[in-house]
């Protein structure tokens, strides 16, 4: 899912959006909004094309996917989302997905031209419970159809003790 289709298929780019980011292992009361960027692995759990409207290529057409995400190899969450196809003439679909964490869940969505491997940015539109203010950007690197590597800039996080790794400069990866 992660290698977008090309129009003949009529799918949808499998936005495969994730943030090992924020997994809160502890609270401090004198934590303040931090700077992550973290890096993922998504693998494909489930997917599902719907053809809609016309046979064939048409607005509207969905897939509907899961991803667990992981971090050094361990699964630190899962993904739903959905990608419809809203311009056949730019080959375009809008996605929007939600990742569940321990502490909640993270949203993000994009506009993601299809028929191409190369690597893509989505944006982070907010959060619940230990999320809530989170905001930034997602780069996407498909690595094949069925797995990518993301990379999260993240800010405005009230970052506690985090259960990832950090190289003490504000980075992280998988």
């Amino acid at each position: 899912m992660f290698k977008r289709f090309g129009t003949l298929s009529v799918a949808v780019a499998a936005v495969a959006l994730a943030v090992g980011a924020a997994i809160p292992a502890a609270a401090s009361s004198g934590d303040s909004a931090k700077h992550r960027t973290i890096q993922v692995v998504a693998i494909l759990t489930d997917s599902s094309f719907i053809d809609l409207g016309a046979p064939g290529p048409s607005l509207g057409d969905e897939i509907v996917f899961s991803n667990k995400l992981l971090h050094e190899g361990k699964q630190v969450g899962h993904e739903g989302a959905v990608c419809t196809t809203v311009s056949l003439e730019r080959q375009e679909a809008q996605c929007v997905a939600t990742f569940s964490f321990p502490g909640g869940q993270i949203t993000a969505q994009a506009l993601v031209i299809l028929g191409s491997s190369a690597p893509y940015a989505v944006s982070i539109t907010g959060g619940t419970g230990e999320y809530v203010g989170v905001k930034g950007e997602e780069q996407t690197r498909p690595v094949s159809a069925t797995e990518g590597i993301l990379t999260f800039d993240l800010g405005g996080l009230m970052v506690h003790a985090l259960s990832l790794q950090d190289d003490g400069e504000g980075s992280r990866s998988a």
